[in-house]
């Protein structure tokens, strides 16, 4: 096509001449002087304008500056846009081999939609700035999640799940995971404990003595299990899973959560030197690592458990500690977290809320588009992307991820090639 009025920096205008040939993520470009631009469409409009007697309608495509292709850096952004009616391309034959913003040791995030040109970062060495990833159910970010694990693992770090789900230790079971959880029986001492505090005589002081002492001994437990964890030398045992699926009660679940990020905190920077670096992966992060607005009004002990897990996030870049957070909806997500995380990786979302939150991130383009996101199509940004512009990516479909086609079939393979409704599953 080509660029028509109200064309930005941030993004192009352009008349669309095939219709037929143009969809949403297609990457397409054109000359600023001597530079050549490159652009992702986000959006389209059909516009009209009468002519005397006639009307001639026609397709306006709105395109995100990525930038200029380098080498070495990816995308580069470009500091102006072109001028008026100057011709937009789509990718010819062979343009896949021109460009490439990724590197194989890196990580793989996907490929620009429709085309085979990869999008990667250096992931593992910004890891301990943390990384978001946001999506409505069945969208793809579990297993997303489970790739960066796996990544993070290759790379030399621990993993620490903390796991509401019930997914990750049978998922990554060829990993031999750790179990660092506490035992039922402890669980449950421990919610019966919290409740006799909430329901004791005013004040609660000797249910609250008893509660310390519990406490007190619960965390020199989980010191020890998390030292073994953090100094064992093998690969087997790089992997931890802190399970709280049978955890009933919310602020057992904070309190527990509390307890395991405290302890690896405090060994992270008494051990700053022989210490790895860890990243700690945050299932269903509304859970224990909610907005404190979201919460009860009269739940201060909570409220000061979920500040307290928000600092020692924020604390844990300095000891080589990171987060990788995953959640449905920021509405009901400490933004003291969120706004630390300098990688964020959204699929799909509706809710106005994550929306704001995401426009002042990627921009008002990318925004209109992240509705329309199929499964398994995201935008990326951030320190660990190629790119100093948003990309919208396309994950490639492996049928050996899926569980539900494995268990069907055996194989992995599925006769429907369909994707699953579920979140577990691409």
């Amino acid at each position: 096509g080509f660029v028509v009025e109200e064309s930005e920096i941030a993004s192009v205008r352009f008349e669309v001449i095939d219709a037929a040939s143009c969809y949403d993520g297609m990457l397409v470009w054109c000359r600023i002087g001597d530079a050549r631009v490159f652009y992702q469409v986000t959006n389209g409009t059909n516009r009209e304008e009468s002519l005397e007697t006639q009307r001639h309608g026609f397709q306006i495509a709105t395109a995100a500056q990525l930038g200029v292709y380098d080498k070495e850096a990816g995308f580069r952004r470009h500091s102006w846009l072109p001028r008026m009616n100057t011709p937009v391309f789509a990718g010819t034959t062979g343009f896949e081999e021109e460009i490439c913003v990724s590197r194989s040791d890196e990580f793989h995030y996907g490929l620009i939609p429709n085309s085979d040109v990869p999008v990667g970062g250096p992931l593992s060495t910004c890891l301990d700035h943390h990384l978001a990833v946001l999506g409505v159910t069945g969208s793809g970010k579990t297993e997303f999640a489970f790739d960066v694990v796996r990544h993070a693992l290759s790379n030399g770090k621990k993993v620490i799940c903390i796991d509401l789900t019930s997914q990750y230790e049978q998922r990554l079971s060829d990993l031999d995971p750790v179990d660092l959880s506490i035992s039922n029986d402890l669980a449950d001492e421990l919610a019966g404990k919290l409740h006799a505090v909430e329901v004791g005589t005013w004040g609660a002081k000797e249910e609250r003595r008893i509660l310390s002492e519990f406490s007190d001994t619960l965390r020199s437990d989980v010191d020890v299990q998390m030292a073994g964890f953090l100094e064992a030398d093998n690969e087997a045992s790089s992997l931890g899973v802190i399970k709280l699926e049978e955890v009933s009660n919310t602020k057992a679940t904070l309190f527990i959560t509390e307890c395991f990020m405290t302890s690896l905190l405090h060994y992270a920077r008494d051990h700053n030197d022989t210490c790895p670096e860890v990243l700690v992966v945050v299932e269903e992060a509304h859970t224990v690592m909610p907005e404190p607005s979201t919460m009860g009004l009269g739940d201060f002990d909570s409220k000061g458990l979920v500040g307290k897990i928000a600092q020692i996030a924020l604390q844990g870049r300095k000891f080589g500690v990171g987060l990788l957070v995953i959640a449905q909806r920021t509405a009901t997500v400490s933004k003291s977290v969120l706004t630390q995380c300098n990688t964020i990786v959204s699929f799909a979302c509706f809710d106005e809320t994550s929306l704001n939150f995401l426009r002042n991130i990627f921009g008002k383009e990318h925004v209109e588009l992240i509705p329309n996101l199929r499964p398994l199509q995201a935008v990326v940004f951030g320190r660990g992307v190629r790119s100093e512009r948003p990309v919208v990516v396309e994950i490639p479909y492996d049928p050996n991820k899926d569980p539900v086609m494995k268990t069907v079939s055996g194989t992995g393979e599925s006769d429907s090639g369909g994707e699953s409704e579920s979140d577990s599953t691409c």
